[in-house]
């Protein structure tokens, strides 16, 4: 017999979900382990944009628009630090 008990009710909005949870066969094991996995990505949060950066990032290189990606960014780089030589001659 179970040690420790919780008791969860839904409201009518969540009536589907109820539904749902009645055709599991172990109510409290798919909790435990919904449960379990929320705890470990609330743990890992910090890690999803790093991942998403990677992921971003492998896609660009293989479809070669990584190129194109850093040309356009040396190009606002060079036009910026020509802006900013401009702008010191200016004023020195």
């Amino acid at each position: 017999m179970s040690k420790y008990k919780v008791s969860i009710s839904f409201k009518q909005n969540a009536l589907h979900l109820y539904e749902y949870l009645k055709t599991k066969d172990n109510i409290s094991s798919y909790l435990c382990k919904l449960i379990e996995a929320d705890m470990y990505n609330q743990q890992n949060a910090p890690d999803l944009e790093a991942k998403v950066e990677e992921i971003v990032y492998k896609l660009l290189q293989n479809k070669n628009l990584l190129a194109n990606v850093s040309l356009k960014t040396n190009d606002v780089v060079e036009k910026l630090s020509e802006e900013d030589i401009d702008l010191i001659n200016q004023l020195f």
